[in-house]
């Protein structure tokens, strides 16, 4: 990168990104924690796919908020690395919260209001739609 270039990242969408990664983060070990018993939160039923072998999204929570977290940290210094990891972040998250976003409106019963990582899954879909358009229309700056 030359030295007279000016850095231009844009911080709203590294600190979304990393922001999102942590809540992944969040859900993860809180879904792992009650995989093992040491703490089921009120808002996981007995029943709930998150008490049994880490939840089926508690692998994917994780990685992705590893790598969102990696990702946001790298586009701060405009790095190349930076910019192929956001758009997969980007586009994972936009195309898992999509995908329930779509699931909630052919069956509206099955969204639950008081399940909080229902919000961080919505959030992510956005953010994971404009910032794939975001990086794929500056992607030149990480050259």
């Amino acid at each position: 990168m030359s030295e007279n270039k000016k850095k231009d990242s844009n911080e709203l969408l590294n600190f979304l990104m990393i922001i999102i990664g942590l809540l992944f983060i969040l859900k993860a070990v809180t879904e792992f924690l009650a995989w093992a018993g040491i703490l089921v939160p009120t808002w996981l039923s007995p029943g709930d796919e998150a008490l049994s072998i880490f939840g089926g999204q508690g692998i994917i929570s994780i990685l992705l908020g590893f790598w969102c977290l990696v990702s946001g940290i790298g586009l701060f210094r405009e790095e190349e690395y930076a910019l192929g990891m956001g758009f997969v972040v980007l586009s994972i998250m936009a195309g898992v919260g999509i995908t329930a976003i779509v699931g909630w409106i052919s069956a509206p019963a099955s969204f639950d209001p008081g399940y909080w990582p229902n919000y961080i899954i919505i959030v992510a879909a956005v953010v994971g739609v404009l910032g794939f358009l975001w990086l794929l229309f500056t992607y030149k700056r990480y050259d």
